[in-house]
């Protein structure tokens, strides 16, 4: 009795693409009995399942044909080579750090792709789609490059591309970030700022975005790992305070110790001190302070949470008795304790003086008082909250309804246009 052979499943499907001649060995072909090989080749793939797919197989077969074609063998390999190395760089960079790298280098890319030859075996579409460009990104990128501007923050032609800010929206930016008034504020403060006095109509991501074009801003560190939640809003002013102890060391070598109590709501700094003593009393008295200036003649009645952190100087005899006698309702609550996040509300004041206010003085022990008051003065009064965008913390402390009204910018585009289309540049360089 014959026995029957059996072939592996990969020689089938090399017969069923068709691409056996390519692949297999002349003298094993012959082997193979023309009934069985006919069967391979011709069986009706519409009885298996997917072979609704056949047909998409079948379209690439001829590419796959000359792929494999003998006489291709060298460059076959040279591909293969290539397309490893390629596979690998996607992989270690990642797809989209690689469109990052183009991105910013678009202009080399650019250059690379319209000035290859004739004979480069490649057509631009499949280069395009090799290097991951849209076909509609490189035509922008190709238009850019024929608007440069180098009077234009964005490099281009203010009559092409209308749509930018003006040179006059410019002027104005450059004018308010050289103010040495703001020298110590924010760049979203500076915004808040212009908006109010009515003289730009600009979203705040295109302040940001010309300010870092122009040099007044350095790019952005990339974003640290997510911290848990630091604090919550109150509804109202004067619900829920903060307050804590900041410790600052003079260039005349003297300890000084800052006591702020800050509104949850409006982020208002409500009463200071400062003092070379670290103690309760001090502690007490900056509270009563707040209450004095913040809380309604009668008191009865009225409460408020005051949220502190571990230190002795908030939780001590002194501070206990004070509450316990104090005619308002006062709940103290330690942070990470009694509530689950931190007291970052009173230390944002704090990063804000050290950071931005004192950093570029000479704070001496004789200043520092004056220091301090000028800071948060300011802080209180002229510069705009980043919580509040365009609003003081007094402002919203004194009108609440302000810490929901939506900013609504003017439409200011017809007038940008306008301007951009009559741009000359002949007349500005």
């Amino acid at each position: 009795m014959q026995k029957y052979k059996k072939y592996h499943t990969n020689i089938k499907t090399c017969y069923a693409l068709g691409i056996h001649n390519e692949i297999l060995p002349e003298k094993f072909i012959k082997e193979i009995p023309s009934s069985t090989s006919h069967y391979w080749k011709y069986e009706d793939p519409k009885k298996y399942i997917g072979g609704e797919l056949a047909k998409g197989i079948q379209d690439n077969l001829e590419d796959t044909k000359v792929f494999l074609d003998s006489r291709l063998y060298f460059s076959r390999k040279a591909f293969i080579q290539l397309g490893r190395l390629y596979i690998t760089l996607v992989t270690l960079l990642g797809k989209d750090n690689i469109r990052k790298i183009i991105k910013a280098n678009r202009n080399v890319f650019v250059d690379l792709i319209e000035n290859i030859s004739e004979d480069f075996p490649i057509a631009k579409k499949d280069l395009l789609r090799f290097l991951m460009i849209s076909k509609k990104q490189y035509t922008f990128w190709l238009n850019d490059r024929k608007f440069v501007c180098a009077l234009s923050p964005i490099r281009q032609c203010f009559k092409r591309r209308p749509m930018q800010i003006s040179n006059r929206e410019i002027d104005i930016l450059k004018k308010y970030m050289n103010r040495s008034a703001y020298k110590t504020w924010c760049i979203r403060s500076i915004w808040g700022k212009a908006i109010r006095d009515g003289v730009i109509s600009m979203a705040e991501s295109t302040w940001y975005r010309y300010a870092g074009k122009l040099g007044y801003s350095e790019t952005r560190k990339p974003k640290k790992k997510t911290r848990k939640k630091g604090s919550y809003n109150a509804a109202r002013p004067n619900e829920t305070w903060h307050m804590d102890i900041s410790q600052y060391r003079t260039l005349d070598y003297l300890v000084f110790y800052i006591y702020t109590v800050v509104d949850n709501f409006s982020r208002k700094i409500t009463a200071w001190d400062i003092s070379t003593k670290k103690c309760s009393k001090i502690r007490m008295e900056i509270v009563k302070q707040a209450i004095k200036n913040e809380f309604d003649v009668d008191l009865k009645d009225q409460n408020l949470e005051l949220i502190v952190d571990g230190g002795s100087e908030n939780n001590n005899k002194t501070i206990a008795e004070f509450i316990k006698s104090c005619h308002i309702n006062i709940s103290k609550k330690i942070t990470l304790k009694d509530v689950s996040f931190s007291n970052s509300i009173v230390e944002g004041p704090y990063k804000i003086m050290k950071s931005y206010y004192f950093r570029s003085k000479e704070i001496l022990s004789t200043t520092i008082e004056q220091e301090v008051k000028f800071f948060i003065d300011n802080y209180n009064y002229f510069r705009p909250c980043y919580k509040h965008r365009i609003y003081t913390p007094n402002e919203v402390h004194a009108n609440p309804e302000l810490a929901s009204v939506k900013l609504v910018l003017e439409r200011s585009n017809q007038k940008r246009l306008e301007e951009n289309r009559k741009f000359c540049c002949r007349i500005s360089a």
